[in-house]
């Protein structure tokens, strides 16, 4: 059994049996818009900051580095971005495409 791919998305489930995949894209495309209009997106920026240990190696002592090696750790930084109105756009453009059913 085959699933369209945009079944598979869990965003927007359409159920007109009569309509072609373009027409289905081009109610999409509208209904997108208005969402879109109503909501449109609030891109955040923020900065993570993530730690691992890492491998250092080092000279050999009681009290330092007893192993002749050592883990260190480390800062990685990740910058993560999201869109705070896309729920709520998500949610104009599936209530759009129900309508249309």
């Amino acid at each position: 059994m085959i699933i369209p791919a945009r079944f598979l998305t869990g965003c927007v489930q359409w159920a007109r049996n009569d309509a072609s995949n373009t027409i289905w894209q081009a109610e999409y495309a509208k209904c997108k818009e208005r969402g879109y209009l109503h909501f449109p997106p609030d891109v955040v920026r923020d900065v993570e900051v993530d730690y691992h240990d890492r491998y250092v190696s080092c000279e050999k002592n009681k009290k330092i580095c007893l192993d002749g090696h050592r883990y260190e750790s480390w800062p990685t930084l990740r910058t993560l971005h999201s869109d705070n109105n896309k729920d709520a756009c998500n949610a104009i453009i599936k209530s759009c495409m129900s309508a249309k059913d």
